[in-house]
Formats: structure tokens, C-alpha cells, sequence
């Protein structure tokens, strides 16, 4: 079968939506002929319609990106894979503790500035550099979030879920938190956590994962607990190498509960391994 000149098509086009009579408020829908373009009965263009279906679907999902460690003071989120030494120590291999990674106001500000050269300041488009949009969002200043969602992060928080925790499940003090509570239940989360691993002795294991905490609709901790992925090991040869990681940590907001959750990225080992965390990226699915 020969392949359609594009005329040929537009005429098909035509033919099909006639058929089917497709109606607007204002008539038929058609193709015009010679340029193609979707008109109504009364010849006017469907631009602004489409344009307003097309806006009303916009962002049903989306994302956010930050390097607003406070444990990263150097480097910026996107730019570089230099990031500074946190230690997991013996004690905490000892004590079968996770080292979780909290976010800073200061660190946010300083980490996600946009780096690259473009400083159009419009912000119809896509963030650039020059602009202050960024401050408490992220690298991305909103522009990718889902729709109705104002942020993705909380970099300063002071609440029980920021305290250490010594029992049961046991982990270090940390400002900050993923911020779920402008989502919706349903929704399909993705964490990705980059960060180098210098592992001291060979053969470590490790494990990666966020500590969650589900909160009732007063901001009680109902449960606290780790979301894990597929841990991680470093067999002979090494030590004292440095390995760049981009694992992903998947989550489902089965209930109010869940929307209403604390999180943050952690890891565990079981010997004692540096840690320079980098960059996360928080993607939401519809």
C-alpha cells in the first residue's frame, strides 16, 4: 500500500470527522483543507479550545529536584558529583542504626541556585539562572510539579519525626522531610537518592531506603518504619574506592495516612562506610 500525501490525509481527516459528526458548541468540527487546521461550523479556529483542554490535563504528574543536604556544604545540585564525607560509624553498625540525610533551608538556597547560562527571568517557562523562584522548592523552582502541588519538600521542620530514635527502629536526628500532603491518595511516588559510597573494609552491604513515618490527620506518628530497596555490595577490591549511587525508592499513598507521611532517605551498613550525600529527585505518577 502506497504511503498518503499529506494533502490525502488532511482530506481523510476531514472525511472521518464529518462522519462522525463531531460537534462544538459553535458546530461542526473539520479539518480546512489547505492548511489542516481543526475549525468549527462557523470557520473559526479550535486553537483556544484545545488550548484550554490541553491546560486543564497539564501536570497530572510531575517532579522536583534539590541537593539541599545539610550535610552537603559544597558542590551544586546538578552541576557536580562533589559532595563531603559523612561517616557511618562502628557504633551505628553496632547498634543496627540508619543514617538518615535532612534537609536545610540554608543548604537548599545555596545548593539548587540554577547553574545553567540562560537568565530569562520569565517564569512562564522553565526556571533559570537569576531568578529566586528556587528558594524553598528546588532546582526546578516548581515549574515540574504535579498539578496543584506547591511543594515537593519541607526543609525546615521541627517536629516528633525529626527527633533520633534509640529503639525499635533506631536513627539519628534530622531536620526535613519528602512532602506528600498537597498529593493525593492513589498517587505513585518515586525517590531517587544520589550520593558517592567509600566502603573501608571489602564485602560491605548496604542498604538504602527512606525512614517513614505515617501520620494520623493530627500529626501523630501512627507508624514508623523503613522502606527499603535492593541493597547494595561492595566485594573485594574496594576499599577505598568511591561510588557514585542513584538508587530508587518506590512508594504507593494507599491512605490519608500515607499523604500525611514524614520521609527521608537513610542508609545502613554492616561496616562502617563514608557517605557524601548529593541530590534527590521526587517524582509523582498519575
Amino acid at each position: 500500500m502506497g504511503r498518503l500525501t499529506a494533502r490525502e490525509t488532511v482530506g481523510s481527516t476531514k472525511q472521518h470527522l464529518e462522519e462522525l459528526n463531531q460537534k462544538s458548541s459553535r458546530g461542526v468540527v473539520y479539518v480546512e483543507e489547505d492548511t489542516g487546521k481543526i475549525k468549527v461550523g462557523d470557520g473559526s479556529s479550535l486553537y483556544n479550545d484545545l488550548a484550554t483542554i490541553g491546560e486543564s490535563g497539564k501536570g497530572n504528574g510531575g517532579y522536583e529536584f534539590t541537593g539541599g543536604f545539610t550535610d552537603r556544604v559544597s558542590g551544586t545540585a546538578g552541576a557536580s558529583d562533589i559532595g563531603n564525607d559523612v561517616e557511618y560509624t562502628t557504633a551505628m553498625v553496632e547498634s543496627n542504626a540508619w543514617l538518615r540525610f535532612g534537609f536545610d533551608t540554608a543548604r537548599q538556597q545555596a545548593n539548587d541556585q540554577p547553574y545553567w547560562g540562560n537568565s530569562a527571568t520569565n517564569t512562564d517557562e522553565a526556571p533559570h539562572s537569576g531568578t529566586t523562584d528556587y528558594i524553598g522548592k528546588g532546582v526546578f523552582s516548581g515549574a515540574y510539579m504535579p498539578q496543584d502541588v506547591n511543594n515537593m519538600f519541607s526543609f525546615n521542620s521541627n517536629d516528633a519525626y525529626n527527633a533520633a530514635s534509640t529503639s525499635g527502629t533506631v536513627y539519628n536526628a534530622a531536620t526535613g522531610s519528602y512532602r506528600m500532603d498537597e498529593l493525593n491518595v492513589g498517587d505513585f511516588c518515586q525517590f531517587r537518592f544520589d550520593f558517592n559510597l567509600t566502603p573501608q573494609f571489602a564485602n560491605t552491604t548496604v542498604e538504602v531506603g527512606l525512614i517513614w513515618a505515617n501520620r494520623d490527620a493530627s500529626n501523630n506518628i501512627t507508624y514508623t518504619f523503613a522502606l527499603t530497596g535492593e541493597p547494595l555490595f561492595y566485594g573485594a577490591g574496594t576499599t577505598g574506592e568511591t561510588f557514585l549511587n542513584r538508587p530508587i525508592i518506590t512508594a504507593y499513598l494507599a491512605s490519608d495516612e500515607d499523604v500525611n507521611a514524614r520521609a527521608l532517605p537513610a542508609i545502613r551498613a554492616d561496616q562502617p562506610i563514608f557517605v557524601q550525600p548529593l541530590t534527590t529527585l521526587f517524582r509523582v505518577g498519575r
